[in-house]
């Protein structure tokens, strides 16, 4: 649950800032801009998300935790499709990277060879040899730019993450803008080499795959090449716009300011659980709620006597959580009927100590309430 909450906020950051790049910087002259605030929005779509949280100050410490079904042994289960779509999503990050490395490795042995167009990689530049001198010179002076300003570096980083939050097509967009902001940023720097440098762009056009790393002089987005080219738009506009970052990270920080609050469901009714705030770390069992899930499956037993009068029902078990982590005051704050309440409460009491609540850097004693289901399934 807590990859997925992270993965969420991370891409509600990266939409956030990447939308506003495009409404706000895309089409400005002042291309170190742009490729800054395409690196800072990868940089604080990972980072932002894993900012602690502030809590509202409140009186109390109470906190509800999602509700555990329980069925007898051979009851029907439903499968763990999170877990499944989280192996699924890393299986295809995991082999994305794979094909990363193996386009890395491709990208270097291409360069040993010689070709028809202008290539960087990192620090190594490619130019023609047939080139005329002119042409080669500013073909020189283009490639130069890509390796001096790591712009490979840029390229192989976003990548990476683009692997990993594949499922966002986004990530592939914003890191297309990327290339043709190095593109842009080269152009610019490089049109003093030669005289018509236009027609030199135009020459070169031979098209080149998307999915290659190197940098290379024809690459695709010729036409807004060639239109950025003869663009006399001032930068001073887009020095203003660079002002929007402070209030665009303000305004991502409080989106993923939100936690995420757990739904129990008790008979036809869907409740929210309650946590009641004013601490900076809730109680939690030790290895988290998968292992509080997997402690009850493996202790709670449904009496034979619920199971024969086909009893179900849910029972809130209600206890403290101490500043040293032991259970205490352990009841049952609503109730089924007395065989499942004594079994509910038997577990619980026998539960390991907990990792304590903490407010203000100390432990503290915290209510809890745990809503245990007892369903009996379908008869097999």
């Amino acid at each position: 649950m807590e990859a997925l909450i992270y993965y969420l906020k991370a891409n509600l950051v990266f939409m956030v800032l990447f939308a506003i790049y495009q409404v706000a910087l895309r089409g400005e002259t002042w291309f170190h801009a742009r490729r800054a605030w395409l690196l800072a929005t990868a940089l604080f779509s990972l980072l932002l998300p894993l900012l602690p949280q502030v809590p509202a100050a409140t009186p109390r410490m109470m906190f509800e935790l999602p509700l555990m079904e329980i069925a007898p042994s051979g009851a029907s289960g439903g499968a763990d499709w999170m877990l499944y779509g989280l192996c699924t999503h890393i299986g295809i990050s995991i082999a994305l990277v794979l094909w990363l490395g193996l386009r890395f490795l491709h990208a270097f042995m291409g360069l040993k060879h010689e070709s028809s167009e202008a290539r960087s990689f990192f620090r190594t530049i490619r130019v023609p040899a047939h080139a005329p001198a002119e042409d080669r010179d500013a073909l020189l002076a283009h490639e130069r730019v890509h390796a001096e300003q790591g712009h490979s570096f840029d390229v192989v980083t976003f990548e990476l993450i683009a692997a990993l939050f594949w499922s966002n097509p986004l990530w592939r967009s914003a890191l297309r803008e990327l290339r043709l902001v190095h593109e842009h940023t080269a152009d610019s720097l490089a049109r003093a080499s030669h005289t018509n440098y236009p027609g030199l762009l135009l020459a070169h056009a031979l098209g080149v795959p998307s999915s290659s790393l190197l940098n290379t002089f024809g690459s695709s987005n010729l036409e807004t090449r060639m239109t950025m080219l003869h663009n006399s738009r001032s930068p001073r506009l887009a020095r203003r716009k660079m002002l929007l970052a402070l209030p665009a990270l303000l305004l991502a920080t409080m989106l993923v300011s939100w936690q995420a609050v757990p739904t129990t469901n008790d008979g036809s009714r869907t409740r929210t659980a309650h946590v009641f705030l004013g601490v900076d770390q809730q109680p939690e069992f030790p290895g988290g709620m998968e292992a509080l899930v997997r402690y009850l499956q493996e202790n709670l037993r449904y009496p034979k006597s619920a199971m024969e009068a086909k009893a179900e029902g849910t029972v809130h078990v209600s206890f403290k959580v101490k500043a040293d982590g032991q259970i205490a005051f352990v009841s049952v704050k609503r109730g089924v009927r007395k065989d499942l309440d004594d079994e509910a409460l038997r577990v619980v009491n026998a539960m390991p100590a907990w990792k304590p609540g903490i407010s203000k850097g100390k432990t503290v004693e915290a209510e809890m309430v745990l809503p245990i289901s007892f369903r009996l399934g379908e008869e097999k």
